[in-house]
């Protein structure tokens, strides 16, 4: 046994002893630039927030927000997922786009890590193709907190997407939450 041990490769060696194989003998030219990440977003009423492609995001159905007294109204608490405390908010009461704390069926957990946060949502985010679309010049009056962190502005049938830097967002709120 103790033979086999050392006539064994390395992980590295094992892994790299392949070669790629030639496509074209196939006919296929796959490169890197073929494939694009596809692009997701979701809606706060009728403000449309892109995700960063380069977030990792997953949606819950059945979860339970755990609240934290004494903080603002669209703080909701922490949510516990695999072991991880993540805090919550409601967008819709953070933006001012309503006043009253409404049943969301889906939470939005974005990013990982410490700066997980999870956004309540009413629908799934959708797949987003913004090479359709159409580039504003000028980014439009916005909630307040917003603005800082949006770059980009979009229109495509009708609605305004925004791409949405939710780390510098939830950076800049996260000095609000306590009231």
């Amino acid at each position: 046994m103790s033979e086999d041990r050392d006539t064994m490769l390395s992980p590295e060696e094992a892994l790299n002893r392949f070669q790629k194989p030639d496509t074209n003998l196939l006919g296929l030219d796959i490169t890197s630039h073929d494939y694009m990440q596809p692009r997701y977003g979701f809606k706060i009423q009728s403000i449309g927030l892109l995700i960063y492609p380069d977030a990792l995001c997953e949606v819950k159905k059945n979860f339970v927000v755990y609240p934290i007294p004494r903080t603002k109204r669209w703080f909701q608490g922490l949510v516990n997922i695999r072991g991880n405390l993540i805090p919550v908010y409601d967008l819709s009461i953070m933006l001012g786009t309503t006043d009253v704390p409404t049943q969301h069926e889906n939470l939005l957990i974005i990013d990982k890590g410490p700066e997980s946060v999870g956004i309540l949502i009413e629908d799934i985010p959708l797949q987003c193709d913004t090479n359709d679309w159409i580039e504003l010049s000028n980014i439009p009056d916005l909630p307040s907190g917003l603005s800082e962190c949006v770059d980009i502005a979009y229109t495509q049938d009708d609605s305004i997407w925004l791409e949405f830097n939710h780390r510098k967002f939830f950076s800049a709120m996260m000095d609000r939450v306590a009231a």
